[in-house]
């Protein structure tokens, strides 16, 4: 029958918790999860890798933006490599103008935190 089982008691919840390994991933530069017609970028994502019982679970959490497969191109001035989706979630955040926040990364080497760090505290 379905839903009739029991609800965890505090006492297996805790011993499940206690089996449960997580571990932060450092350095994560995008999440892309891809489609067969679009893809979601999250750039600068926080990643977490849960391993419980043999299996992994990824947690990511940031703001994505969604665009059509291969449609998002990489902006190399000065060698500093960040995509248009980048420019547009920064403006988003700050309300600069496209001009503004280019600089922005340019001079933050492409880091979307900081630009947005940078672009807030201008005003």
């Amino acid at each position: 029958m379905m839903g009739s089982k029991r609800p965890m008691s505090p006492r297996q919840i805790k011993q499940m918790k206690g089996k449960m390994k997580t571990f932060e991933l450092e350095g994560v530069e995008e999440v892309i999860i891809r489609f067969a017609d679009k893809e979601i970028s999250i750039p600068s994502p926080e990643v977490s890798k849960i391993v419980m019982a043999g299996s992994e679970v990824y947690q990511v959490m940031g703001s994505g933006m969604e665009r059509p497969r291969g449609s998002d191109e990489s902006a190399t001035s000065l060698g500093v490599a960040y995509t248009d989706t980048d420019v547009q979630l920064v403006m988003n955040q700050t309300g600069a103008s496209e001009e503004a926040v280019r600089k922005a990364l340019e001079d933050e080497n492409g880091d979307l935190a900081g630009a947005i760090v940078r672009l807030k505290t201008r005003k």
